[in-house]
């Protein structure tokens, strides 16, 4: 065996149940690009963290691509860290959110606990703020995504504890994905560390956490503070040359506002971005419901700035919200389809209609539509239920359409011939047809080949 590819073994010591104590030792080799682990086929990498490492994966039953998380196979001897995983499976399994990156189902396989997770098909908050600051109605929306998805978690007494841009993703450029729940803790549970302990990341972390002290809800909302202090800025609030510099800063030193740094951010935004990066928890927001409704009351902090008219046509929150209703009725796909309409039409009314036709059920697609009833479209017409607002869509050829499903099973899966069905419904002429049936394959290059092979078929 070449030497680049002798594997070391690795030995991580699961503490599987809290009492008795039970610790099984598992023998780990790295995993890499083209493994095969139980029904998952690896095909890329994600990313890694602290926690461990995350990798694109196939589910050779389903052929759908996934996210698989797994304890990194290095920490030998670290139990505790292996403690955190199963914390974070747990937690992370109670909460089902549009907003929330969702949790498929958790196993062993060969030794291994992993995460199955959706794959989430963007880029990371982190990555986009390497381009500098987002327009101000962009950073608001994205804001208030993240709220509603804290909320959620709040709610349920689970505190995030470290929120920053990395565990922040964002599907299509418009729905956020809250990720990571990897030191979060039901509220009133122990330390996952030792006494005196700050767990978290520096640059965002709550003056309470660098004291390790009491953690609540408000720790998140100071972290989402330095956050969209950032988005709208370009810059983070609190700067140090080393560790000890920035603890003393999270503790001790106020930022300038930021509408002194950027002159577009609205003095009312920047008032609420301070008062989240209040030192003392009693003197922010007090809830991240608290949070939203000063961004979405009258005026609307922030959203009178110039902006993408599909960033004001489309409310993201609501998309969200049509997304949680969605998968109720189709399952996970619910995600995918969202983010491709909203891609493809530039009103929530549109949006409504066009995801009404992915459901099979009459009665489910009665109701989902019933709870748009009286949305109005930017011309002022109530347009939920008016079927005025599109034309009936063509009748295709049964063969094009298994055509149509056989080139685009390489690329889906066996779900193929389902997307394709729905899109027939929906579509109006065939080249809406190609279009979104292309829509749904993440990679360029394939699209184009797909797009390239189906152009006769109609």
């Amino acid at each position: 065996m070449p030497t680049a590819q002798k594997l070391a073994f690795a030995s991580i010591r699961l503490r599987v149940a809290a009492s008795p104590e039970v610790r099984v030792t598992f023998k780990l080799m790295p995993i890499q690009i083209g493994d095969i682990l139980g029904d998952y086929q690896v095909t890329g990498v994600l990313g890694r963290g602290g926690m461990g490492k995350v990798f694109r994966v196939r589910n050779l039953v389903s052929d759908r691509e996934e996210a698989m998380k797994v304890v990194l196979p290095d920490l030998d001897e670290n139990a505790e860290l292996a403690d955190r995983f199963l914390r974070e499976i747990k937690v992370h399994a109670s909460l089902q959110h549009p907003n929330i990156a969702f949790l498929h189902t958790a196993l062993r396989i060969e030794g291994r606990l992993v995460m199955i997770m959706e794959l989430v098909e963007g880029v990371s908050l982190e990555e986009t703020l390497r381009r500098g600051p987002l327009e101000v109605p962009v950073a608001v929306n994205y804001t208030n995504q993240i709220l509603a998805a804290l909320a959620f978690a709040h709610e349920r007494g689970v505190i995030h504890r470290d929120i920053k841009p990395a565990n922040i993703l964002i599907a299509a450029g418009v729905v956020v994905k809250l990720t990571d729940f990897g030191i979060a803790r039901p509220s009133g549970a122990s330390r996952l560390t030792g006494t005196g302990l700050a767990v978290g990341t520096l640059a965002y972390m709550s003056p309470e956490q660098i004291r390790s002290g009491q953690i609540d809800a408000r720790s998140d909302i100071y972290s989402l503070g330095i956050m969209f202090y950032e988005m709208v800025t370009g810059r983070r609030p609190i700067l140090a040359d080393t560790e000890h510099a920035m603890m003393n800063a999270q503790l001790n030193v106020m930022p300038p506002d930021p509408a002194a740094v950027n002159p577009k951010v609205p003095e009312a935004l920047s008032a609420a971005i301070m008062r989240a990066l209040a030192k003392e928890p009693g003197s922010r927001f007090q809830t991240a419901l608290e949070f939203q409704a000063t961004l979405q009351g009258p005026g609307r902090i922030g959203v009178e700035s110039s902006v993408t008219p599909a960033a004001t046509a489309i409310s993201a929150p609501e998309l969200a919200e049509l997304e949680g209703r969605l998968s109720r009725a189709i399952g996970p796909i619910a995600g995918r389809l969202v983010a491709t309409a909203a891609r493809r039409y530039a009103t929530i009314s549109e949006i409504r209609q066009a995801l009404a036709a992915e459901i099979e059920d009459p009665k489910e697609r009665a109701a989902f539509l019933k709870t748009g009833a009286g949305v109005k479209t930017d011309s002022g017409v109530t347009a939920a239920t008016d079927a005025r607002t599109h034309t009936q869509p063509g009748a295709f050829d049964p063969a094009a359409l298994e055509r149509l499903a056989h080139e685009l099973a390489p690329y889906l899966g066996p779900i193929a011939k389902l997307v394709v069905t729905r899109a027939a419904r929906s579509a109006r002429s065939p080249e809406e047809l190609q279009n979104a049936l292309a829509a749904e394959i993440p990679s360029v290059a394939d699209r184009q080949r797909f797009l390239a092979a189906i152009r006769s078929v109609l």
